[in-house]
């Protein structure tokens, strides 16, 4: 079961409104939603995504992206968010519904990042056998700093070679117990990665948290039990709550970071001999201690301490510590509605993607994307003319009713006020490099109302 219905901006211009962390490609090719899609189909016989009902198509077209096949059954949409607790035990029933109340089921954060896959695979192994046994079991890594916001679970007498059962778990504890617990030394942080039996789950969840469960029991809508479903996480809601049920599995060099801030991105990353974490194209000289991420070519000078990070329609310069400046500066750009912070420039359509590769006054350069057998339309707008020249695949199109079919090389216009339709026919995707002009090109200058 992976968690994808997170929401937030704490990694802009990386993450945005509509397209929170776990889809942001922080470092590397893939999304960490994307590499929870890869290690959980690696151990698991079935995956199963929740989601938040307007992240759907990203759910299940970065799955395709990376070659894991996403039924739309497979996706779980809720309503409205609620955190970790609902959004569990809402996955739970379904699960249940198709495999039996005694499936063992492991669940994934998907806005987390994992660097050493071997040892998350050795420490899986010893939680899904701890879960089988009747313990709900929590992968857990050793405290590095007194970070006052995760979840401390203190160890207990090892119960098998590696499993330990726990005495006291404590979410979120503050800054002056974090510190106590670092100087114990016995307590660890939950990566939220965690293995039990469905019915053990269920029942813990019925029990310490009836306002989560009863909604779902009193209305037969899932939209009209999340009006009344209680907004908590797991951990405080519950697991805290039934330490006795819990094992922990701990790790080393998991190199594990939830990446809750771009320090915590540094933190993660190596680092060069004069401490630069840098993934991209960079060159610097005289530069130390900063954190550069950008998918174009950056340079630095005699700079030190410093996040940068390039998104290329928005770019980030900031010294380090300053992120709840950012906070308050996104909170002021939202209000505005500005576009870079709201969107990013790939965005997940039922039919494929569409990646804003350049905009200006009066014109939009996009690349679209459309999957085999998927298309759009009949549509019109009034007040942009549309051309498209195929890159790759073939396109099958219809303008005021008349049918063409134009492949690599080829292009054709749309002229303004006209109907139009597009699909793909082929068995390949179909790459569009898409230039609109116009007055006016907002995203709801589109007519679907039918011709």
């Amino acid at each position: 079961m992976i968690l994808a219905g997170g929401f937030g901006t704490r990694l802009w211009p990386l993450s945005r409104k509509e397209y929170p962390k776990q889809f942001a490609k922080v470092v590397g090719e893939l999304s960490t939603y994307q590499q929870a899609l890869k290690r959980a189909s690696a151990v698991a016989d079935s995956l199963l995504v929740v989601t938040s009902a307007m992240y759907k198509y990203q759910a299940m077209g970065q799955a395709r992206e990376v070659g894991v096949k996403l039924e739309e059954s497979d996706v779980i949409l809720e309503p409205e968010r609620r955190d970790t607790a609902p959004a569990i035990y809402y996955g739970l029933l379904d699960l249940e519904r198709r495999f039996g109340d005694e499936v063992e089921v492991t669940v994934f954060p998907s806005d987390h990042m994992i660097l050493n896959e071997s040892e998350l695979r050795r420490a899986l192994t010893l939680s899904l056998n701890s879960a089988a046994r009747g313990r709900i079991s929590l992968v857990s890594v050793r405290p590095t700093k007194p970070e006052p916001g995760f979840g401390y679970i203190k160890a207990g007498e090892e119960i098998e070679p590696g499993v330990y059962e726990v005495t006291e778990f404590v979410e979120k504890p503050g800054r002056e117990r974090a510190e106590e617990m670092m100087r114990e030394g016995d307590w660890y942080w939950s990566t939220m990665i965690m293995s039990f039996r469905a019915s053990l789950m269920r029942e813990v969840i019925e029990k310490t948290l009836p306002a989560v469960s009863e909604p779902f029991k009193r209305f037969e809508s899932p939209e009209e039990a999340y009006k009344h479903v209680q907004k908590v996480d797991i951990s405080s809601g519950a697991l805290a709550k039934v330490p006795h049920l819990l094992s922990i599995v701990p790790t080393e060099n998991l190199g594990w970071s939830d990446l809750g801030s771009f320090e915590s991105v540094y933190e993660l990353l190596e680092k060069d001999e004069r401490k630069n974490a840098i993934s991209g194209r960079v060159r610097h000289s005289g530069a130390e201690g900063n954190l550069v991420l950008s998918k174009r070519l950056v340079a630095l000078v005699g700079v030190r301490d410093m996040i940068v990070v390039d998104d290329e329609d928005a770019i980030l310069v900031m010294p380090k510590g300053r992120g709840q400046e950012l906070k308050g500066l996104i909170e002021e750009m939202l209000g505005e509605g500005i576009p870079e912070v709201l969107r990013h420039r790939v965005t997940y359509e039922p039919w494929g993607t569409r990646t804003t590769l350049l905009r200006g006054e009066g014109y939009e350069v996009s690349r679209l994307r459309i999957y085999p057998g998927k298309g759009l339309g009949p549509r019109k707008h009034y007040h942009r003319s549309l051309y498209w020249q195929v890159l790759t695949g073939t396109a099958r199109v219809l303008i005021n009713g008349e049918e063409r079919i134009i492949a690599r090389g080829m292009g054709v216009g749309i002229p303004m006020g006209h109907s139009y339709a597009l699909q793909n026919p082929g068995k390949i995707n179909l790459d569009i490099i898409e230039i609109a002009t116009g007055e006016y090109l907002g995203s709801d200058d589109v007519d679907e109302s039918g011709f």
